[in-house]
């Protein structure tokens, strides 16, 4: 394992240096869908279903490719099928929908017919009364990664929902203020403050690091690339962390998430959902 000193001393080395000249385009931002009430995250799966999880009326909404609302789920409870500000959602490849419930301290899971599966809460974990999800990844071979923002704890549980193991944030000086994304099998974790993203493996380990992201607020993860959402546009990467295009919104919102799916970059502000083709 990289020692915590090393990583610290590593990030003090002078990152933001640009060494790519960069192609720039202004894309025109198509509205989706309106009348979201804080929506904080989206998850698009294989077929074109866009889950939105909108944290003020306390749901997870579907919408189709049109921009359609298709279904929904959840009110503001404590019990099954219900949510208290949900805050993250991973509908992996359509089959298994995974929610960070976060103020109520768990993770719901439900099936593509929004039947409820299980939910992962703090009696999972062994030494833990206190559990709060903000974030969740889910990899392709299953393993769930929950961030924990109280404890700035990310916990990995198995696909049967059993605790696995841990990777304290703190072990590697990273921030408190972070957005994770799973490509492959590679954990990505945009420490923004620092403008760093750190690469852990499936399994937990350190891999390497690369910087050039300052400002950025949420990753995206591709087999091609990383993409880089900023108050003002999205910034395309090399997975290597060279600059490839930067697309600026051509209008003023205020982004949340983001998410390529099949060549047209999605972008999710609090109140709408948007769409651009941009390869």
């Amino acid at each position: 394992m990289i020692k915590s000193g090393f990583i610290l001393s590593v990030l003090f080395v002078q990152l933001q240096v640009i060494c790519v000249q960069a192609q720039t385009e202004t894309i025109d931002l198509i509205r989706v869908s309106s009348s979201l009430e804080g929506a904080t995250s989206l998850s698009i799966t294989p077929s074109g279903l866009t889950y939105i999880t909108e944290s003020n009326k306390h749901r997870l909404l579907v919408i189709n490719a049109d921009g359609i609302r298709i279904d929904s789920l959840g009110a503001r409870g404590s019990g099954d099928y219900r949510f208290n500000e949900p805050v993250s959602v991973d509908a992996t490849n359509g089959l298994k929908i995974y929610v960070a419930d976060k103020n109520n301290g768990r993770v719901q899971l439900f099936d593509r017919r929004f039947q409820y599966l299980s939910s992962i809460s703090s009696d999972k974990i062994v030494g833990t009364g206190r559990f709060q999800p903000s974030q969740l990844q889910v990899s392709n071979s299953g393993d769930l990664f929950v961030y924990d923002s109280d404890r700035h704890i990310i916990y990995v549980f198995d696909p049967l929902g059993n605790y696995s193991r841990e990777i304290d944030l703190r072990s590697y000086r990273i921030g408190s203020d972070i957005h994770m994304k799973v490509t492959g099998s590679v954990l990505m974790i945009l420490d923004s403050d620092k403008g760093v993203i750190h690469k852990f493996s499936a399994g937990g380990g350190y891999l390497n690091f690369i910087g050039g992201f300052s400002g950025a607020s949420k990753i995206h993860g591709t087999q091609t690339g990383i993409w880089a959402l900023y108050e003002d546009r999205v910034v395309r990467f090399s997975l290597q962390g060279d600059p490839v295009k930067v697309f600026n919104f051509s209008k003023r919102i205020k982004p949340e998430d983001l998410y390529m799916h099949q060549k047209t970059l999605y972008v999710l502000s609090s109140d709408q959902l948007f769409k651009a083709r941009v390869e």
